[in-house]
């Protein structure tokens, strides 16, 4: 699923599960991002199940910060 309504977008947040990406949100403010983001991961928290979740947030091509429920 794509969320993408930025032509040129600064900031993204990308969720994968079980490795593969599902979903992937272009932002155009880092306070936007970083909600994104937390909401993301608290998504991610409530799954109860045997797939491994991970999210990512970047800036460009650098990332920001970056959440995996292996590490949770």
């Amino acid at each position: 699923m794509e969320a993408n309504d930025l032509k040129h977008p600064l900031f993204r947040v990308l969720t994968f599960r079980d490795g593969q990406q599902v979903i992937a949100e272009d932002v155009k403010t880092e306070v936007a991002a970083r909600t994104r983001f937390a909401s993301a991961v608290d998504l991610c928290k409530t799954r109860d199940d045997a797939h491994g979740h991970h999210v990512e947030l970047h800036a460009g091509s650098e990332v920001l910060e970056r959440w995996s429920s292996a590490e949770a």
